[in-house]
């Protein structure tokens, strides 16, 4: 019971404040889509790497007033956008930019029954599938016939992850929760199973099924190497901030480090 109502709380923030930022920035009314990448650029240096991990989709990583956003490019591009959102919560909160709402959602992000995490899954939803967006469109895909039918319902969802670029069980978790989605077998589905649908109906495969696969951190390199440059940072904090986005850099600010220790034990420096 303590975790429903956690969840509730968590969520009602989450929804809250992508109203806020949506208002702020776009409007309720339409999908961001595959523009969440460069909404995220604007805002912070956004680092794609090309990770062999179905569990690691990104991270938002904050160093000397420089915000940094990690976005795992083995993903399907459904899922990428969806973590693209999910680490724009992570930003907002740190950039407040939740306008005239920053000052509510910043109180009760602190509060002990607040969930950060379940928040930023509910924050990507529903920044990426505003209320209005959802009413709007599932109207005119479904139309006069009852949600309750299952084929037409399915078919919709489709459309819908496909206009909105997210994966389908985020379509249906954000159908259901909007009390728009009545079929309980649907929300069920994997989005593996989504996938089989996709694959033996009439509607055409879709890229944003399927990973690009690339590595672009160009910008985070450059700024380390900056920042050290400028002493700033030491090779060892430099070395920690590369280590997430860029291993070899890291590799070669240690070796750089050690030269410099040795070159002290011998009295050379």
């Amino acid at each position: 019971m303590a975790d429903d109502v956690r969840t509730v709380f968590s969520e009602n923030i989450a929804e809250i404040a992508a109203n806020a930022f949506l208002t702020e920035n776009f409007g309720l009314d339409i999908f961001m889509g595959a523009d969440i990448e460069s909404v995220l650029s604007a805002r912070a240096q956004v680092i794609y790497q090309d990770v062999d991990d179905s569990e690691y989709s990104g991270a938002a990583i904050s160093f000397r007033q420089q915000n940094f956003v990690v976005l795992n490019t083995w993903q399907p591009l459904r899922a990428r956008y969806y973590s693209a959102a999910h680490e724009l919560w992570h930003l907002a909160l740190k950039a407040e930019l939740f306008g005239p709402e920053n000052k509510k959602i910043m109180a009760q992000v602190q509060l002990p029954l607040f969930d950060m995490e379940r928040a930023a899954d509910h924050f990507a939803a529903a920044v990426m599938m505003p209320k209005e967006a959802m009413l709007a469109t599932w109207s005119k895909y479904v139309g006069l016939q009852p949600s309750t039918d299952k084929q037409v319902a399915q078919a919709a969802i489709v459309r819908i992850a496909n206009i909105s670029s997210m994966p389908y069980v985020a379509v249906t978790r954000r159908l259901k929760e909007l009390g728009l989605l009545l079929s309980k077998s649907l929300v069920k589905l994997s989005e593996s199973d989504w996938r089989d649908y996709v694959c033996h109906s009439n509607f055409p495969p879709s890229s944003l099924d399927q990973a690009v696969h690339f590595k672009k951190f160009a910008g985070m390199a450059e700024l380390i190497n900056q920042l050290v440059a400028k002493q700033q940072i030491t090779l060892t904090e430099a070395a920690s901030l590369a280590a997430h986005t860029e291993p070899q850099l890291a590799v070669d600010l240690l070796n750089r480090r050690q030269e410099q220790v040795d070159r002290l034990s011998e009295g050379n420096v």
